[in-house]
């Protein structure tokens, strides 16, 4: 949804489980049908079947698609130890995410989208973790937060979610450590950084890479 006073928008993303038993997470910029829904890619979808605590050692990378309502894809290729690879449904390489203590997306064809790093002031509480998005210049792009249980999903106190009325809804319950996204930016989106943002999402909520050094450890 972009808030037609402030150029803003937010995309939700909530994570769900389907009868097969896997996860998938649903993107919404407002009510109504997702603009993009992700999942473990079919072909890969072995092996351990339910979420992991993050930070622990997986025994191996997980692919996830991301298909957008017009029948574009990514494919997120994620990676203990190498960076997370961004992909056309054909294969060709769009992107890179790299993640030390920090994490920086990466154009392979327009450099540097943006960094994520620790909201300054309160960066983990038992409901929420909360990243700023740095765009090139080192300048606050937008915000993220991850979910850790049903009350963060009517966490007050981010201005740029508080411009949109629909963002507080309840959520479900579900064992996992992540329950979903909140993505506030505060202007619109090009390609290129839409699809590096909820690649972004994916990768934590699913794939369950700590993109900074307080996602390590979730005893608390």
């Amino acid at each position: 949804m972009t808030d037609p006073l402030s150029g803003s928008m937010m995309i939700e993303g909530r994570v769900s489980r389907r009868a097969s038993g896997e996860l998938r997470i649903e993107f919404r910029s407002g009510p109504g049908d997702p603009i993009a829904v992700a999942e473990r890619e079919e072909s890969v979808a072995t092996g351990r079947r339910f979420p992991i605590s993050l930070g622990r050692t997986k025994s191996r990378g997980d692919t996830h698609v991301l298909t957008y309502s017009d029948g574009y894809r990514v494919r997120i290729e994620s990676s203990r130890d190498e960076p997370t690879v961004l992909k056309t449904a054909t294969g060709t390489r769009v992107g890179l995410i790299l993640v030390t203590d920090t994490a920086t997306a990466i154009s392979i064809t327009a450099g540097t989208i943006c960094h994520f790093v620790p909201h300054p002031e309160e960066p983990r509480t038992g409901d929420v973790f909360r990243l700023l998005i740095l765009d090139v210049f080192g300048a606050e792009l937008g915000r993220l937060s991850l979910i850790r249980s049903p009350e963060g999903w009517g966490r007050r106190g981010d201005e740029l979610a508080d411009n949109h009325l629909w963002w507080d809804r309840a959520g479900d319950t579900l064992p996992v450590p992540i329950l979903g996204t909140r993505l506030a930016v505060g202007r619109r989106l090009d390609r290129d950084e839409r699809d590096a943002l909820l690649a972004a999402c994916v990768d934590i909520a699913l794939g369950l890479r700590p993109y900074i050094t307080e996602l390590k450890c979730l005893d608390g």
